[in-house]
């Protein structure tokens, strides 16, 4: 997909309680900040391959503008494209409406189509499943059926339509699942969990019980979680970062965790990787145009020696 920022004149709008306020007639001034290409599978994939990890992205595209800009960007860096293209649909454009510092509004749109699965090859060391938000569950049991068959381990992060729906199937992959990625409030929804005021151990563990071997689980501003293979609970707090902006920052984290991992780190060191990533992103308007290289990556790393995940 592709986003669209825009400023908002803070005169024409009231921000109270977490809720923005327009006035219905009124012609609101607005300046485009910057147009990027984004999408949860989109940013991992070219998060993964400037750290150096070979990415095949399968996706979906229309027959737009878009869908073709979509296609050079990540080609651009470096990504394999494999995609399954509607000649009669568009690519989703995000509407981002930033306030800062406080927060940012999404106007999302997303296509209605089906979504299919039926990549060329087969040889494929690991699978990273994210968000597919209309007509998805046809696309995840292909996804869930190819990995099972040929044996190959899936790291999941469910999207909002995932969550929402929490069915046997979101269940089902969750089970099949090697790695697990959200945000807390998500999890929370995952989870029997409730009580935001809960011992996180316990929702790490919940969350464990379904079936991933780690878990990991981002708090904002708060900081970062982890459970590892065995049963070893973490807590690495925010890294130093001059920025605010939070399109991206949660793929951001999930692509240095997993890049880590695939690299052999243990689950400390990859909770540094994450956050050293997306507190890169957090200063650049747009998901994808702070990603580090692993040089970028290694010189960020040596501004916070003194971080690391402690044990809970």
């Amino acid at each position: 997909m592709v986003d669209l920022f825009l400023d908002i004149d803070p005169d024409h709008v009231k921000i109270e309680d977490r809720k923005v306020t327009f006035t219905l007639g009124d012609k609101v001034p607005s300046s485009i900040k910057k147009s990027a290409l984004g999408g949860n599978g989109a940013n991992v994939s070219a998060g993964l391959t400037r750290l150096e990890i070979p990415v095949t992205f399968y996706t979906y595209l229309g027959n737009d503008f878009f869908s073709r800009e979509i296609q050079t960007g990540l080609s651009s860096e470096g990504v394999e494209i494999e995609a399954e293209t509607n000649k009669n649909s568009n690519s989703p454009l995000h509407i981002v409406l930033d306030f800062p510092p406080q927060d940012r509004v999404i106007l999302a749109n997303y296509g209605k189509d089906s979504h299919g699965f039926s990549p060329k090859t087969h040889q494929f060391d690991f699978m990273y499943l994210t968000s597919i938000p209309e007509y998805w569950e046809e696309a995840y049991r292909k996804i869930l059926d190819f990995a099972k068959e040929n044996k190959i381990p899936i790291a999941f992060s469910p999207g909002t339509r995932q969550i929402e729906d929490k069915n046997d199937l979101v269940i089902d992959v969750i089970k099949s699942s090697k790695i697990y990625f959200s945000n807390k409030e998500e999890a929370m929804k995952i989870s029997n969990i409730q009580d935001p005021k809960s011992n996180i151990k316990d929702l790490l563990l919940e969350i464990k019980k379904l079936g991933p071997e780690v878990v990991s689980i981002t708090d904002g501003p708060r900081g970062a979680y982890a459970i590892d293979q065995e049963n070893n609970c973490f807590y690495i707090v925010e890294a130093p970062t001059k920025g605010h902006e939070k399109t991206g920052a949660g793929d951001a984290y999930a692509a240095g965790f997993f890049a880590s991992y695939l690299y052999g780190n243990n689950i400390p060191t990859s909770m540094k990787w994450g956050l050293a990533v997306s507190g890169s992103v957090m200063e650049h308007t747009g998901a994808q145009f702070g990603l580090l290289t692993r040089k970028g990556l290694d010189e960020r790393l040596k501004t916070f020696d003194n971080l690391e995940a402690q044990s809970i």
